[in-house]
């Protein structure tokens, strides 16, 4: 082999090599973002408590609701309502439109005794014999993108919900 100063003679593209270092490096940052999305919940169900699960409370603390915030496009998620302080035998929960629009109920644990739906929303009945109640909503969404949800409790409080529903 030819040698030239007393180095081979190797054709050298530092700008191609420089725009490969460029692209290399930026896949390994994708790549990372991926990674840390993975391990907080977002390409799946689950995630840290906090970053994906939100509480919300009515200002009297008479209805507390859990929520994922993060949803993936039909995947299972759940929503529970746990009701203080009941002053009735018959507790309601108003869900506003977009939630029967967007979101798709799959079962709801203790069933409803009647379910009412009309132009602003949806309205469940439940027949409890306790001053407290939990009640679980498996739902899954149907559409990608942000959906916001108004909750009313039995006391005519509500809570303000936000879902954003991934691909």
């Amino acid at each position: 082999m030819k040698k030239h100063n007393n180095e081979l003679e190797i054709d050298e593209d530092m700008q191609l090599e420089h725009r490969t270092w460029v692209i290399q490096r930026i896949s390994w940052v994708i790549l990372f973002l991926i990674l840390v999305a993975a391990l907080l919940g977002f390409t799946g169900r689950g995630g840290v408590k906090g970053i994906n699960k939100i509480t919300r409370s009515t200002p009297s603390q008479s209805m507390e609701v859990e929520y994922d915030r993060f949803l993936r496009d039909e995947v299972e998620g759940e929503m529970k309502i746990s009701l203080k302080n009941l002053k009735s035998t018959s507790p309601t929960i108003f869900f506003s439109k977009p939630f029967y629009d967007k979101i798709r109920v799959e079962e709801i644990v203790p069933e409803p005794e009647h379910i009412e739906i009309d132009q602003e929303g949806i309205t469940y009945t439940f027949r409890t014999a306790k001053p407290e109640s939990i009640i679980l909503f498996y739902t899954k969404p149907m559409h990608v993108g942000n959906i916001q949800v108004i909750t009313r409790g039995p006391d005519n409080e509500t809570i303000s919900m936000s879902h954003f529903v991934y691909p």
